[in-house]
Order: structure tokens, then C-alpha cells, then sequence
């Protein structure tokens, strides 16, 4: 994408009258936080994206309205990979439009399970694996969750987020996951 569709881009000049584009550059770490306990900042617009191939219309309302774009992964976005490649384009529209790539928090939202210690963290991936092989599913949703004990989640998470090149994670606690919340609210801070 050499222009957005929404707006023309802004162009910085160097002291050489040559045009800069914006720098491309992500927040050094990612971030880990938990689904409905953070608060937005006031007046901050987010945009959630949850198909691999948004119309250009939609990426481009993304990338020029928000300060926020929350993916969610789906059959459309079933690997870190797939994510990663939706992060790409988030950021070429971005610089299209001329704005730095640290003015917009691309975050990854994934259900998250804690698991009890590592051998019920492997016995429950297991358990998904084959619940999701009988299903017939298209695709794997095991791939984009944290299922990890307590002491691990915030790892777990960290990882993916470096691994689909997303700005932070939020985790989505299932079931009975979410009595954890305040625990892992606190660990991740």
C-alpha cells in the first residue's frame, strides 16, 4: 500500500527539502494485560479488526482514526503468522497516512486459560487439540490461546505478543480462568 484511501499522507521534510516518511517503529517491549480491567484513555477511538482481510476501507479507517486496534484471532487469523502479516499492513497504512507507527497500540486479544501447574497446562492443550481435531474445524484455535499455570501466563503471553508482532496481549479469561483476574491484573502491571 504506497497510499492510504482516506487521507492524503503527511510528509515531514528534511533540513535537505527531502520528504521523511514516519518511522515504522513498534514500542520496545509488548505489554500484558487483562480483558476489561484497563481502562482507555479518555477519548481514545479503538478499531477491532477479527479477519485476516479487512476491506482497504476498514484498514484504512483503522490506521487513521485509532488509537487503538484490537485484532481478534478467528478462522481468518488462526496462527500468530496470520496476525503478524494483519500487523504488517496496519503499519503501511499507517505510514501511508503519515502518522508515526508508536501513535497506534496494535493489540492482540486471546482466550486464556490457567492452568492448574505445567502437566494441567499440557493435559488441557491436549484436551483442546482433540476437541478442535473432532470439531472439524478450519482452523486451530489452540494456536492463539495461552493455556499456562499462573506463574506462566505473563510469559506465555509475552511471547506470542513478540511472535504476531503485536504492541500487547489481552488476555480473555475463560470459565473458571476468571477468578484469576485480579492475580494476573497485579502481575502484569
Amino acid at each position: 500500500m504506497a497510499t492510504s484511501t482516506l487521507t492524503p499522507p503527511r510528509t515531514r521534510t528534511s533540513a535537505h527539502g527531502r520528504p521523511v516518511p514516519p518511522p515504522l517503529a513498534r514500542p520496545a517491549a509488548p505489554t500484558v494485560e487483562v480483558v476489561g480491567r484497563t481502562r482507555p484513555r479518555p477519548g481514545a477511538v479503538e478499531h477491532v479488526l477479527d479477519t485476516a482481510t479487512p476491506d482497504d476501507a476498514a484498514l484504512a479507517l483503522a490506521a487513521a482514526r485509532a488509537d487503538v486496534v484490537r485484532l481478534v484471532p478467528s478462522a481468518a487469523l488462526p496462527t500468530p503468522a496470520h496476525v503478524r502479516s494483519l500487523v504488517r499492513r496496519v503499519e503501511q497504512e499507517v505510514a501511508a497516512l503519515g502518522r508515526p507507527r508508536a501513535d497506534v497500540r496494535v493489540v492482540l486479544e486471546v482466550e486464556t486459560v490457567v492452568a492448574a501447574d505445567a502437566a494441567d497446562a499440557r493435559r488441557r492443550r491436549t484436551h483442546l487439540a482433540y476437541a478442535e481435531a473432532f470439531a472439524g474445524l478450519t482452523w486451530s484455535p489452540s494456536a492463539s490461546w495461552v493455556v499456562a499455570p499462573l506463574d506462566a501466563v505473563r510469559d506465555t503471553a509475552t511471547d506470542l505478543a513478540r511472535s504476531a508482532g503485536v504492541d500487547a496481549v489481552a488476555l480473555s479469561l475463560v470459565g473458571p480462568s476468571a477468578a484469576h483476574a485480579s492475580t494476573l491484573d497485579t502481575a502484569v502491571a
